[in-house]
């Protein structure tokens, strides 16, 4: 027999999870059109995500909390575009690690303005600053087995530490994208994205892409 208490539960995440994306792309328009994070309110943050003030406040403590969630919804987007290399890594080929730079480059593009925002506070709000990087370290770990089974297979450079090589190369590709995207035009980041797999391609594998 279904648990009476799951259901709602499992209603309220989604509705928890609808309202975030809401919120993430109304700040995204918002600041896209120049307004600044911190000079963002509430009630204009609600009434342009198409939620009321007090459905705010159900789910979220202030604008620091929204932040810290905001965090999450956008790194899911980044990591989502890196698993179309992630995924398909034992197939070497360095046309999977453009697909995913490409599409991590769009999703910087798309949520410039709150990952500028979010580079900022992270800085002197330690919350947020823990969650950027706890984040970052969750996507270092992914790459790390990425590197551990190519190294088990014989195609990636045994002499590579690979915690310590995924580490460099997330922030790698987190630093490129947050100084070189903005004041840029989008015809600028076909070619990130091929330095970028020149770069990584280079680094982890035995045979020249």
């Amino acid at each position: 027999m279904p648990s009476v208490t799951r259901r709602p539960q499992a209603k309220r995440q989604e509705r928890r999870e609808q309202i975030e994306r809401q919120l993430l792309d109304a700040t995204d328009r918002l600041m896209g059109a120049g307004a600044s994070f911190t000079e963002l309110s509430v009630d204009r943050l609600a009434t342009e995500a198409g939620i009321s003030r007090a459905s705010f406040y159900i789910y979220f403590e202030d604008k620091g909390h929204l932040l810290r969630q905001l965090t999450g919804q956008v790194f899911s987007d980044l990591a989502n575009g890196a698993e179309r290399w992630w995924s398909v890594a034992h197939r070497r080929d360095p046309a999977d690690v453009r697909v995913a730079m490409t599409a991590i480059i769009a999703s910087y593009r798309r949520h410039q303005p709150l990952l500028v925002a979010l580079n900022e506070m992270s800085a002197y709000d330690p919350l947020v600053g823990s969650t950027y990087t706890e984040i970052l370290a969750g996507i270092s770990a992914r790459v790390t087995a990425i590197i551990e089974q190519g190294q088990a297979q014989g195609t990636i450079r045994q002499e590579l530490p690979p915690e310590s090589t995924a580490t460099t190369l997330t922030w790698m590709v987190e630093r490129s994208c947050q100084q070189n995207l903005p004041g840029r035009p989008d015809s600028y980041d076909a070619e990130l994205a091929n330095a970028l797999t020149q770069i990584i391609w280079g680094a982890l594998y035995l045979e020249a892409p």
